[in-house]
């Protein structure tokens, strides 16, 4: 199979862009799992699978990725919590060709063009865009959306402003729409603190035509 042209001449802009370095499917399990076990949300499904396989949370709060058994710890605790094998829920219809790199993201476009996943709420939350750029004013205006509250977000905005610095989150794409795979939140808080930004931002990146598979994008 040979990509279309257009896939070809936006990937090789992206390279060019931001600076991709190639990374493996281990180290995105390891990154993703690191971002959900510190999350209110998900991180008690976390422990439980931890508990379960009989390991400890220091395999994902302090990854070895050269460690073959390692990795297969954390692939079968992200099947626990969130079907990643089985390609059930979050996972449904995710290709089985992404090409992962790391990446230094230009911050404006973080928070202006990467989009939120498909999903209702933050449908609701931006008005139907799924950009973060526009959750900020129902967030700043307490504007509830499924009668949810902000706090999250606005804690962890503090949190940001105090320290500058997140876990790196985890973007998709097909070369030409970009979707976060995992850090919503902490997308989120980048466009409520798009002015202290660094011109750059650290995050993972997958790139497929297959993308638009995935139930989410």
């Amino acid at each position: 199979y040979r990509p279309p042209l257009r896939f070809l001449v936006y990937f090789l802009m992206d390279i060019s862009k931001l600076n991709l370095k190639p990374i493996s499917e281990d180290e995105v399990i390891s990154v993703f799992l690191k971002g959900e076990i510190k999350s209110k949300r998900f991180s008690p499904d976390i422990l439980n699978a931890i508990k379960k396989l009989n390991t400890t949370k220091d395999i994902i709060l302090h990854p070895d990725i050269t460690n073959h058994n390692e990795n297969k710890l954390r692939k079968d605790i992200l099947e626990e919590t969130r079907n990643y094998i089985s390609r059930k829920g979050l996972f449904e219809g995710l290709p089985d060709d992404i090409q992962w790199y790391r990446a230094e993201y230009p911050s404006s476009s973080l928070v202006n063009d990467v989009k939120y996943i498909n999903y209702d709420y933050w449908i609701e939350l931006t008005n139907g865009s799924r950009l973060p750029k526009d959750s900020v004013e129902k967030i700043r205006k307490n504007e509830e959306v499924f009668n949810v509250s902000y706090d999250n977000f606005l804690e962890a905005s503090e949190d940001f402003k105090k320290n500058k610095s997140f876990d790196e989150i985890i973007i998709v794409s097909d070369g030409t729409s970009y979707v976060v795979l995992e850090g919503h939140l902490r997308l989120t808080v980048y466009a409520l603190n798009k002015e202290i930004l660094p011109e750059k931002v650290s995050v993972l990146i997958g790139f497929s035509k297959r993308i638009g598979e995935w139930g989410n994008f």
